[in-house]
């Protein structure tokens, strides 16, 4: 059933009558009875709350990378992810780090797109650190991080940040929390 809400291409072949990939798992009735639902529209205010609790996600987690992002390129990624990760869990961080991944891998244009990125990510990483995490991050900047980080969580667009080659190493404190020291480079 909760496929229904996640997948809506397993919805849309239920609701044609494409049950083979179901055909041994359920009785005729309960197939029947799955068309049925796959059918109601209710299906689409359910689908637009798992949408709408997915995206708060990422913005709760990546509120940086969303606003550099913008809402229709954000729109965008996100349901090409969703489209080719579906949910898995409710753990927030792991959406976010997956997240992250996917847009680092697809080399978008942008500026600034992919420090900010690699900055959350790092961030990310460091709250949460496990087996295979490292305890410290280094994030490379092209540009001044204190400012193009400011500008966006002002929820500004970042225009004509100037250039700073430096790296900046997030360990995680005592308190659990990131720390974060700059090193130029060269």
């Amino acid at each position: 059933m909760a496929r229904l809400i996640t997948d809506p291409d397993f919805r849309e072949r239920v609701r044609s009558g494409h049950l083979e990939e179901l055909a041994g798992d359920l009785t005729a009735l309960e197939r029947a009875r799955l068309c049925r639902i796959a059918s109601d529209r209710g299906l689409d205010i359910n689908r637009t709350l798992h949408k709408g609790f997915r995206l708060g996600k990422l913005r709760a987690m990546l509120p940086l990378t969303c606003e550099a992002l913008g809402p229709g390129r954000l729109t965008r990624e996100a349901a090409a992810f969703w489209a080719q990760h579906p949910p898995t869990s409710f753990y927030f961080i792991s959406e976010a780090l997956e997240f992250c991944d996917f847009l680092a891998a697809r080399r978008l244009r942008g500026v600034y797109l992919d420090e900010v990125i690699a900055y959350e990510r790092a961030a990310l990483a460091l709250e949460q650190p496990g087996a295979n995490e490292p305890i410290e991050h280094a994030v490379r900047f092209r540009h001044e991080p204190a400012m193009l980080l400011a500008c966006l969580a002002a929820r500004r667009r970042p225009r004509a940040i100037p250039r700073r080659d430096c790296t900046a190493i997030g360990t995680r404190g005592e308190d659990g929390r990131a720390h974060w020291r700059l090193v130029d480079d060269g």
